[in-house]
């Protein structure tokens, strides 16, 4: 009887859970296992199956949702995101759904809520939450679903889902910011006609006809291009707060409430043209900020591309390829010229000019032998070496600096934090 290829069991027959990894179609034996495969892979865990030494955790029969978020205690999955310190763990998350420093705050003061949370700052510029807490008293699914819970998503910051991330952000703002400028556009025509009737006679008929015109350009605007505002404002309406996609959805829907009725009744003004232009100009200032925060995580993101994918690595059975990541404290890598070096460690063999511009911004390469200290990102100009790791890729020089990076940027001052505050109780005014 065939093994399932996750956890090692025997495949019942006619088992319907294969799954296919890099291609090739795997047996699983239950849907737990084979949604466990899942998550690995969209974590980009791929090379887990090519080195593991024993075989993974069977995964449990719970809910497709609650297994997706569970799967992310397995050590296996936590190890390329999660950071040890001491007795609590660190992770930096991705979120969905932020629009205003309100949002944020509304996540800190839930997740402080959750026993065994010990710190967490949410960005509401790149769209990222440091978390640290103690696994002991909770664990990181429950984390994610404390997000859920109120109608945010996260995931596991890592650089290639947060450009697939943004392209689908920039995707989806182009579609509703080209759709409310185009319906601007032409009911901006209608209007005009109707402001001519401060300055000349128009026919009653056709001025109903305009007001009719109006409002079909402005229904797709309304439903579909504002919906950002609408969802936002349901999220913090849901748990009781205010936020500023509260006071733009109240304006949006009593203007277009009142030019339906000054239209069906034909009395009274309609708002149509300052409705759509006012959507158009939000979209476009939310867009701009997307831009904004883009470029304000591409510090950390350029560092994150130094560090190659494969290393060579030597062992008794000589030279072979291997997932960067996947290198342990002790194991020996050569690093050929031209090649960049894929972890931190000490050279025991060769002598090289290394640029280490990406540490120091020095251009001339240094000059590097045997016994000296070597760090992942860096490039090997002009001669082969062999080299010891001694730190794990997540402790290492360049994971330290993005790490310090993304600190600077998630940490407030007090005068922002202050501005947050006072922000809140304006939304009121």
């Amino acid at each position: 009887m065939t093994g399932c290829f996750h956890c090692g069991e025997p495949v019942p027959a006619n088992s319907q859970y294969a799954f296919e990894i890099k291609g090739i179609l795997r047996p699983m034996c239950c849907p737990g296992c084979r949604a466990v495969a899942q998550t690995i892979m969209e974590c980009g865990l791929a090379s887990y199956y090519e080195h593991r030494t024993a075989p993974g955790a069977k995964g449990e029969l719970v809910p497709a949702e609650l297994a997706a978020l569970a799967h992310y205690d397995l050590a296996e999955v936590q190890q390329e995101f999660v950071t040890d310190t001491g007795t609590l763990r660190e992770i930096q998350l991705s979120v969905e759904g932020l629009s205003c420093a309100a949002c944020a705050w509304l996540i800190e003061r839930h997740l402080n809520t959750l026993p065994g949370v010990r710190y967490i700052v949410v960005n509401s510029t790149t769209h990222r939450a440091r978390i640290k807490w103690d696994p002991l008293q909770l664990s990181l699914s429950d984390i994610l679903k404390g997000f859920a819970r109120i109608g945010y998503r996260a995931y596991p910051f890592q650089t290639h889902q947060q450009e697939a991330l943004y392209a689908r952000e920039v995707k989806s703002y182009l579609y509703r910011m080209g759709l409310a400028g185009l319906g601007s556009m032409q009911v901006m025509m209608c209007a005009v006609a109707l402001y001519m009737d401060l300055f000349i006679s128009v026919e009653e008929e056709f001025m109903v006809y305009f007001k009719w015109i109006s409002l079909l350009l402005s229904t797709p605007i309304m439903i579909y291009s504002a919906q950002p505002f609408y969802v936002g404002a349901w999220r913090s309406l849901r748990q009781g707060q205010l936020s500023m996609d509260v006071s733009v959805s109240l304006a949006l829907i009593g203007a277009f409430v009142a030019s339906i009725w000054a239209t069906v009744f034909n009395t009274g003004e309609v708002y149509y043209d300052s409705i759509t232009m006012f959507v158009f100009f939000l979209l476009l200032g939310r867009f701009l900020e997307l831009r904004a925060r883009r470029k304000a995580s591409e510090s950390s993101s350029n560092l994150a591309r130094l560090v190659p994918i494969m290393a060579t690595l030597v062992d008794e059975q000589g030279d072979h390829e291997v997932a960067a990541k996947t290198l342990k404290v002790g194991d020996r890598v050569r690093v050929l010229a031209g090649a960049t070096l894929p972890a931190d460690g000490i050279i025991i063999e060769g002598q090289a000019n290394l640029n280490e511009a990406m540490l120091t911004g020095e251009q001339l390469p240094l000059c590097k032998g045997s016994g000296d200290a070597v760090y992942a990102g860096t490039i090997n100009t002009d001669a082969p070496l062999l080299v010891r790791v001694n730190q794990p890729i997540a402790q290492s020089r360049i994971a330290q600096i993005m790490r310090l990076q993304d600190e600077a940027l998630s940490d407030k001052p007090a005068i922002a934090e202050l501005a947050d505050t006072l922000s809140r109780h304006f939304i009121l005014v």
